[in-house]
């Protein structure tokens, strides 16, 4: 599997059974040294379009045939090449499930092909060109590196690149386990994101609820955790369910999800909470419910920290409980 989410970038993400961690394609893909890939790449990123030949190394004196497949991406961008190198009577092996998609951090719409849909069990009458965060955060049992995953989609940089591990649920009712590999797009309007399902060799992660310490039964009482961007008032991630009277995932439409009046005392709890000068704040504030209704909510925000990792500069763990009345 080779990464081409940038131009001029591309990178061999797996190979075989194994994950490899953005390496060269010049030193690790080519089977003979007079054979470059690097032209059968960017002739794939060119016409996105499969390629299919038999080449001879005259130094090795031997053939191989090379299958380069596109991966596109929602706006016709090839963000990945499966590339298969064998001898041109072998049988090729079958390729794993891929996919891509556009992370926006314009209209926070995650831009998708069918096939990104496909791979989790959505049918085709059922799927759409654009998804919610909350489609994917419902599907995500678990996935590694959180802090690095929401540092590039909360603040893409140019030459940011990171190589990850999400748990999916398929809509079947089984777990996959999916390779991700980020990069943002280089004017900044998002993240590329390519996804490869290694369920086969791979078994799924454990659930980031016992990982933050909080147990299954804050999901059973009227208790809602979630990770919150204090600065832009943005849910990044819920661990665990996300509360059905809560209008969360449809901000870029419905509005703000704090009251406006209310997001200072939260933006200010976050920077004392990170600041290490209390170990929790409480806020009673209004929350955006459904049918355009101000809810009220007690508030709890606790710093975002992994066993062994550092508190996170942008992010803290909020618990929302609902209060009787409503405004």
């Amino acid at each position: 599997m080779i990464e081409t989410l940038v131009e001029g970038e591309a990178t061999l993400v797996a190979s075989g059974d194994e994950v490899k961690d953005l390496l060269s394609i010049r030193r690790n893909v080519s089977p003979a040294a007079d054979i470059l890939v690097e032209p059968i790449v960017e002739h794939v990123r060119q016409t996105r379009e499969p390629f299919d030949r038999v080449l001879r190394s005259k130094r090795a004196d031997r053939s191989w045939r090379f299958y380069a497949w596109p991966i596109i991406g929602p706006f016709g961008d090839v963000y990945g090449i499966q590339m298969w190198i064998g001898n041109p009577k072998e049988e090729m092996t079958e390729r794993r499930l891929t996919s891509g998609v556009f992370w926006s951090t314009t209209d926070w719409l995650i831009h998708q092909t069918w096939e990104s849909g496909a791979m989790s069990g959505t049918l085709l009458e059922e799927w759409n060109p654009t998804a919610l965060s909350s489609d994917y955060i419902n599907r995500a049992i678990h996935f590694e590196k959180e802090q690095e995953f929401l540092e590039i989609t909360l603040n893409p940089k140019p030459g940011m690149a990171l190589s990850t591990w999400f748990s999916v649920r398929h809509d079947h009712g089984h777990a996959m386990q999916w390779q991700a590999v980020l990069r943002p797009a280089p004017d900044g309007s998002g993240v590329r994101v390519l996804y490869h399902d290694f369920s086969d060799v791979y078994a799924p992660a454990m659930p980031t609820l016992a990982e933050l310490g909080l147990t299954d039964g804050m999901v059973g009482a009227d208790v809602h955790v979630a990770l919150f961007e204090a600065r832009r008032g943005l849910i990044m991630l819920w661990i665990g369910r996300a509360p059905q009277w809560l209008e969360w995932q449809y901000a870029h439409l419905t509005g703000p999800l704090v009251h406006p009046e209310d997001l200072p005392l939260l933006q200010a709890g976050a920077q004392r909470v990170n600041a290490g000068e209390v170990t929790h704040t409480v806020d009673l504030v209004r929350l955006q419910g459904v049918d355009d209704q101000w809810v009220k909510a007690s508030v709890t925000v606790r710093p975002f920290q992994l066993k062994d990792r550092p508190p996170h500069a942008d992010l803290t763990l909020m618990q929302i409980v609902r209060e009787n009345d409503s405004y």
